[in-house]
């Protein structure tokens, strides 16, 4: 009787073994979590340009570590463009106003102070943020102005559809030279491409400005003093939506399907011994 009781127990652990081995906690399975968007959470949002003249100045400051890695944007803090004597990537001059998104409201994200090196002609302008994708959300009234003139605006934001630069959150387009649509749109509302790759929208010359204020709904609170609540700390580090896993930390093996199978043999093997005796 003993030596059946041991080979019981025995077989009992090389089974509770196994399932441990083949059950996987939710973060396991599911890998890394995608980044869930909070009414009652604060978020950032940063302009995004590329200019096409010959340097092509760029910042695309997408909350995401690959895209920035590309675009030599690490951190969404730098406009960047490749030295044609040195061959090396270098930082343009010029200040980028960020904003923390609390709430309802309107908002403003800034490049000031831009020394755009007989750069004429823009190809791509965007808000990037780190709002995670989500049907709630919405961007309205959305206006762009260059060195003090509006030189256009979206009743409703036009939402980026293509992946790779969604990763970091949600991306509204206001010019952007590779989208057939939106350049249909644009030039309807009476701004046509006037470059080979854009359009001829800056002087080419040190200290200039752009704009975009626009105005965010979807939140579960409103934030009245939105207008003033801009963050000239561009180069702080956020996390990206992307790189966040499960929040709650909690990546163990899950206890209950295991307790469960084993209490289930202890009840098989307990009814076998029981028809033995």
């Amino acid at each position: 009787m003993k030596k059946n009781i041991r080979k019981i127990t025995a077989l009992l652990l090389t089974a509770a073994l196994a399932l441990s081995a083949f059950s996987v906690s939710p973060a396991q399975a599911a890998g890394k979590k995608k980044a869930v968007f909070d009414p009652n959470g604060k978020y950032h949002a940063t302009l995004g340009i590329q200019t096409c003249t010959n340097l092509w100045l760029t910042h695309m400051g997408y909350y995401e570590k690959s895209q920035n890695s590309y675009y030599n944007t690490k951190n969404a803090d730098n406009l960047m463009y490749t030295d044609k004597e040195t061959n090396k990537d270098t930082a343009a001059t010029g200040t980028l106003t960020n904003a923390e998104i609390a709430g309802n409201g309107t908002y403003t994200v800034k490049l000031e102070g831009l020394d755009s090196m007989n750069e004429t002609d823009i190809s791509q302008l965007h808000i990037a943020t780190d709002i995670p994708l989500n049907d709630k959300v919405k961007f309205t009234d959305v206006k762009a102005s260059i060195n003090g003139r509006e030189i256009l605006s979206f009743d409703e934001g036009v939402p980026e559809n293509e992946e790779p630069y969604l990763q970091g959150g949600m991306v509204i387009l206001l010019l952007n030279h590779w989208r057939a649509e939106l350049v249909k749109e644009v030039a309807a509302k009476g701004l046509s491409e006037t470059a080979e790759s854009g359009w001829k929208l800056l002087q080419g010359t040190g200290d200039e400005n752009v704009e975009i204020t626009f105005t965010v709904s979807g939140f579960d609170y409103d934030n009245p003093d939105a207008v003033a609540a801009d963050e000239t700390s561009a180069s702080e580090n956020q996390p990206s939506s992307s790189e966040t896993e499960n929040p709650s930390g909690n990546s163990s093996v899950p206890f209950y399907p295991i307790a469960a199978a084993v209490i289930i043999l202890i009840v098989i093997f307990g009814v076998i011994i029981v028809r033995r005796k």
